[in-house]
């Protein structure tokens, strides 16, 4: 599987999302291309209330996934309306690579929204992820939020080190 990532404008993820699978249905035959914006599922309070939202992880930009390769597209992604193109490696493709792909599978492998993950934390001590999408998470916790139910966690994306806060549920806590 080959997994790219689309450069777009922020906010208009959706936009750019419809009209690349628009794009790709008329160029390839159906479902050859999967389009996902990577999300995490929060628990947001409002007015007192905890409600679930779902927010981007990256926002401005859109997650694809292919067994054939996009190379010989990246000229016509760049005139769909609110696309920046495909982001590259060094080596001028566009097809990810190393930490990036890993991200994409993990991404994927949670069909596109990270939801929480039970975790242990006990003052002094790592926190422990008992299970969900975090369990094989490649990057590191470095904050702690237990008023809202997550974690600061910190990974490389496109050769930048990254601060994403992350949904968790404590199951059990020693402060």
């Amino acid at each position: 599987m080959n997994y790219y990532f689309i450069a777009c404008r922020t906010g208009r993820e959706e936009y750019v999302k419809a009209h690349l699978l628009k794009f790709f249905s008329r160029e390839l035959e159906e479902d050859e291309v999967m389009a996902f914006i990577p999300m995490r599922r929060m628990i947001d309070r409002r007015k007192g209330k905890k409600i679930m939202t779902d927010h981007p992880i990256l926002p401005g930009y859109l997650l694809l996934s292919s067994e054939i390769s996009l190379q010989d597209f990246s000229r016509d992604v760049l005139k769909l309306p609110g696309c920046y193109g495909f982001l590259k490696n060094l080596n001028k493709t566009i097809e990810l690579q190393g930490p990036d792909y890993e991200y994409a599978a993990w991404i994927m492998h949670n069909k596109g929204t990270i939801t929480s993950s039970k975790v242990v934390y006990k003052k002094g001590e790592p926190i422990r992820i008992i299970e969900g999408p975090m369990k094989d998470f490649m990057g590191t916790i470095v904050k702690v939020d237990y008023r809202h139910s997550r974690v600061m966690v910190e990974f490389q994306f496109a050769e930048v080190v990254r601060r994403v806060s992350m949904p968790v549920e404590f199951v059990e806590v020693s402060r």
